[in-house]
């Protein structure tokens, strides 16, 4: 179930993610449109873990 609490972790984790993936993905220093839907995808994955982990913590 979506609470406050997982979109809070979550919104969190994924600010965090998309630029750490972002630089990942990029292609000979050169960030292109598939390195962008693959950061989103791959960040938004573990942003996803991250919030499920850390608001059962807290319960």
């Amino acid at each position: 179930m979506l609470t406050a609490s997982r979109l809070t972790w979550f919104a969190i984790a994924f600010a965090f993610a998309v630029p750490s993936t972002l630089v990942m993905f990029r292609e000979n220093g050169v960030v292109t449109r598939d390195a962008w839907i693959k950061s989103f995808v791959f960040a938004a994955t573990i942003a996803a873990v991250i919030a499920v982990v850390l608001d059962k913590g807290s319960q």
